[in-house]
């Protein structure tokens, strides 16, 4: 018998070695996530949509396979989660908004869900999600506030909020978010989990996106190849989508360059918090692949502000698509924040395409003879529940280290590096050059590992009742 404790700290492989020797079998997980979501889901509200007896079933469909020796995938019998906005078949679609009334019932499986399936993987239910996934928090005029099981008085981090949240509790052993301005980075780093947003087009999402990415959230990083090998690849409902690439160098880590940033030239001042958890990763790294460099600030203007007024269109014309009985539940401050896109005419919206570029070009010309990046994922370590985000003018502002990569297609892994005195979460980012994600992806695990050889501590039970 497994403890639910065990369970949670197991990576995937490891789950699936105890399912084929017999030590613990897919019921016996599937009824521990259940019972842990009765428990603390009134609390944290990150899921809905729950498919608990058709889990069930496919839990004791699973059971049956292992002990004929017979598992169908990798992920077979193992319990998951989606995303609000990660379509799947039968399950309801919000975009986070009472603005959608009832929702939208799925009757097509989005690529995440096809190939989750594919393997075997028992999806247990949806995630909550913030309005139209323009705000970095937890709050959603459908779903109420996402809260953190670190801290039940501080955020979540958005927009895959419902997905850190309820793996932070030990429910599940993934969950598909998205990203377009650090939407599994941020939640991530809130919640004490690691996450990667894919070279742009490695992991096929519906509907296809130059810039809004599917990425895996677990516990562990070592757990994310595994996840990418099951997710990537080409996909005929993503134009946009291109296969896993294999590394075409195996030179030693001690010969790769990395470039470490705590300022963009641009947003909020870094915490001190943030600061030490980041020197911290920054010592680690420094013995896994010999120098970490200091470059100059690389950008020469604010090139968030161009990104943020795309998000305004993109929020905006959600809102007036919506149906007008129900639109004016969005919440008000984000109205108030996109609303003047409204007005804007064709050339206002060239001169931010034009910044959007200009941005990426310099995002680019970071990876000049460097391999690798690390960053902060955001400037601060938190902020409260209630709250859309720490700027409410600008509610996916704290971005400033994860949004422009989101632009330029770059991978980039969130990890947790340590915690602030408040025993809260941290977290850093390391970027990759594009389509070099699985040497990132191991970059990522050998430098988890190093910051916490004794393993990840894990501190959620009970639910933490720290107040922001």
């Amino acid at each position: 018998m497994t403890t639910f404790e065990e369970f949670s700290r197991m990576s995937l492989e490891q789950l699936r070695a105890a399912f084929v020797a017999g030590k613990c079998d897919p019921v016996e997980v599937m009824e521990m996530t259940f019972a842990q979501i009765a428990k603390v889901n009134p609390q944290i509200r990150a899921l809905y949509d729950l498919q608990t007896d058709a889990a069930l079933q496919a839990a004791q469909e699973a059971r049956s396979r292992y002990r004929n020796h017979r598992p169908s995938g990798a992920l077979d019998g193992m319990p998951v989660t989606l995303k609000d906005s990660v379509q799947a078949h039968g399950m309801r679609w919000h975009h986070g908004s009472a603005a959608h009334g009832t929702g939208v019932l799925g009757v097509k499986d989005s690529p995440p869900a096809e190939r989750l399936k594919a393997a075997g993987a028992i999806i247990i239910g949806k995630c909550a999600m913030p309005d139209y996934g323009m705000s970095s928090s937890g709050v959603s005029s459908f779903h109420g506030i996402v809260r953190n099981p670190w801290g039940m008085g501080w955020s979540t981090g958005g927009s895959s909020a419902g997905a850190g949240a309820s793996l932070a509790a030990g429910i599940g052993v993934m969950s598909v978010g998205s990203d377009i301005a650090g939407s599994v980075r941020l939640p991530a780093s809130h919640c004490g989990l690691a996450s990667l947003k894919p070279t742009q087009g490695m992991i096929a999402h519906t509907p296809a996106s130059d810039v809004r990415s599917a990425g895996p959230m677990v516990r562990q990083a070592a757990d994310l190849e595994l996840l990418l090998r099951v997710l990537g690849g080409v996909h005929q409902d993503d134009r946009f989508s291109v296969p896993i690439t294999e590394p075409t160098s195996d030179n030693p880590w001690r010969e790769m360059r990395v470039a470490a940033y705590t300022d963009f030239g641009f947003g909020a001042p870094v915490q001190r918090p943030v600061l030490d958890v980041f020197a911290r990763a920054q010592k680690a790294l420094a013995h896994i692949v010999g120098e970490v460099l200091q470059p100059a600030v690389p950008y020469d203007f604010d090139a968030y502000l161009p990104i943020n007024q795309s998000l305004q269109l993109r929020g905006w014309r959600e809102y007036i698509g919506a149906a007008p009985e129900h639109r004016e539940q969005t919440p008000r401050a984000l109205i108030d924040w996109f609303s003047e896109a409204g007005d804007w005419g064709a050339e206002h919206i060239a001169r931010f395409e034009h910044g959007i570029a200009a941005g990426v070009a310099q995002t680019v010309a970071l990876f000049d003879g460097v391999d690798f990046l690390l960053t902060p994922v955001m400037p601060m370590v938190n902020f409260p529940a209630t709250e859309l985000g720490p700027d409410p003018h600008m509610p996916l502002r704290q971005s400033t280290f994860c949004a422009p990569f989101n632009q330029s297609g770059h991978p980039a892994v969130s990890i947790c590096a340590g915690h602030d005195l408040h025993g809260l979460p941290v977290g850093v980012q390391i970027v990759g050059r594009r389509f070099d994600d699985l040497r990132l992806l191991r970059l990522a695990t050998l430098l988890e590992q190093a910051l916490w050889p004794e393993g990840r501590p894990i501190n959620y039970w009970p639910l933490q009742p720290v107040q922001a």
